[in-house]
């Protein structure tokens, strides 16, 4: 779907609808709080004027009663006119108002028929059982209403009680009145927030439309440019943000080529590696010969062709040297692990150095701080692999006056590690990317085949482990082989 078709379908229309959706929540729950709380001030303030009610006018009706009773004014007059002020009130507009005796029966009503009639209703029994002001909530003729009852009583002698009814309709005509006013500023307010969300959505979004367009157009084999002016905001660092990854994107295709060229490289070389392989094997039988014959040929010549002899049998020599490290180089991956005691292999490893490097202009220092335990280790190519590194560390400080080879073990979090530094005069970052080449050397023809580093990197990976080196031109070099731990076995295995 193209971006003109669906950016209705996008973040503007999500973020319009959940703005609105919360406005309208937000909006709905103040309007229910407020609606709530209306209620409750309505049914409190009905309450209060209905308890003021019966308890102001059951002082004069007890007054009349009395005076009934003694004889003073007629009996019911009076009291009819006290129904008729009750049912006169115009806040409460009550739909009746009665005084009923102890026996139940009516002594006045707003209506005069009901005059004598005898009350056994709950509300009448309930309303002459209480000694206080009582409300009831009820329906009469399916109208909700609140009956409101006190007592006439004075001084210890009752007459009965004054009842009168006042309808809840006014109140739920009000509160139906106040939720209508309600929905409809919800209404009228989310459609003005709309208006407001949609230029809000509409400023956001355009920006983004206009950087997807330009994605969508965007070629990742040329350089992005930003544009002049770059917001400051969010979208602005997305925009730079966008920019970076195209440039990431760019950076990454051409490492991708490189990685390909590399690639290609390597199986050549894996190709090329298997056919020296088969070489090797193949140049070892004459080259023995070669020296046999080289041999006996010394043995029977006179001394003026000893120097010929002594010639041809170096550069066979270097050659046997060169065809045994093809070899060792193909058969890296053939490990033969066997556990050893460190301190015993740390001890004989330094008497393997201090021997090789014993004809060198350098001094060699060990230290073991390696915990003692069984490490899981093939010794002869981890002997191999050292040794290596400590000759290089000889050659390298080699006429460099104070010359130190400082060979050294430690404990690490992942196991076991060896370490050689040397303070000569350090290899630079660019040399520092191919030292693990094969065939690649600094050292001078005849001095180096190039191939003890990229030996020594197979066997610390064959062993899961990994070969590092650490320089700068003028602070000497520091080689790491990093063992992993294993712990198949008693003690710190590696």
């Amino acid at each position: 779907m193209s971006l003109r078709l669906s950016r209705w379908l996008g973040i503007r229309v999500r973020f319009m609808t959940l703005a609105v959706l919360l406005t309208l929540l937000f909006s709905g729950l103040w309007g229910g709080w407020s609606w709530l709380r209306e209620r409750d001030l309505l049914y409190d303030r009905l309450d209060r004027q209905g308890e003021v009610l019966v308890s102001a006018m059951a002082i004069p009706i007890i007054n009349a009663l009395l005076y009934e009773e003694l004889g003073i004014i007629e009996e019911g007059g009076l009291l009819d006119n006290f129904m008729a002020d009750i049912m006169a009130n115009g806040q409460l507009q009550p739909l009746y108002a009665m005084v009923v005796g102890n026996d139940g029966r009516v002594l006045a009503h707003n209506r005069l028929t009901e005059f004598g009639e005898v009350y056994n209703d709950p509300l009448t029994l309930a309303a002459l059982a209480s000694a206080d002001v009582l409300k009831i909530k009820t329906t009469v003729n399916n109208q909700p209403m609140l009956d409101f009852s006190a007592p006439l009583a004075i001084a210890g002698k009752r007459w009965g009680s004054l009842r009168v009814g006042v309808s809840l309709l006014p109140l739920q005509k009000e509160l139906n009145t106040l939720a209508r006013s309600i929905v409809g500023f919800a209404l009228l307010f989310s459609s003005g927030a709309l208006l407001i969300y949609f230029a809000v959505a509409h400023r956001l979004a355009k920006p983004l439309e206009m950087l997807a367009e330009s994605m969508e157009t965007m070629d990742v084999t040329l350089p992005s440019y930003l544009p002049p002016k770059v917001r400051r905001d969010e979208i602005g660092r997305l925009e730079r943000s966008f920019h970076d990854l195209l440039e990431r994107l760019r950076q990454s295709e051409i490492e991708r080529h490189k990685s390909l060229e590399k690639f290609v490289e390597s199986e050549r070389f894996a190709a090329v590696g298997k056919m020296v392989s088969g070489i090797a094997h193949e140049i070892n039988n004459p080259l023995s010969g070669i020296q046999g014959a080289l041999y006996h040929i010394g043995e029977e010549s006179d001394d003026s062709a000893q120097n010929y002899i002594k010639a041809a049998e170096q550069g066979v020599e270097r050659i046997s040297r060169i065809v045994g490290q093809l070899l060792d180089l193909s058969r890296a991956d053939a490990l033969h692990p066997e556990s050893v005691d460190s301190a015993e292999f740390f001890e004989e490893l330094s008497l393997f150095a201090r021997m090789a490097i014993k004809n060198r202009d350098c001094k060699l220092q060990v230290s073991d701080d390696y915990p003692r335990g069984v490490i899981c280790i093939d010794r002869d190519r981890i002997h191999q692999t050292l040794l290596n590194l400590v000759l290089n560390a000889a050659d390298a400080v080699s006429g460099q006056g104070r010359s130190i080879v400082r060979l050294e073990t430690f404990a690490h979090d992942q196991g076991y590690a060896l370490r050689v530094i040397d303070n000569g005069p350090g290899i630079s970052a660019e040399t520092q990317k191919r030292i693990f080449e094969p065939f690649f050397t600094t050292k001078d023809p005849g001095k180096g085949t190039g191939m003890g580093l990229a030996i020594g990197r197979t066997i610390a990976e064959k062993h899961g482990g990994r070969l590092e080196c650490r320089s700068a031109p003028g602070q000497g070099t520091i080689f790491t082989l990093w063992l992993p731990q294993d712990m198949s076995q008693e003690g710190p295995l590696v």
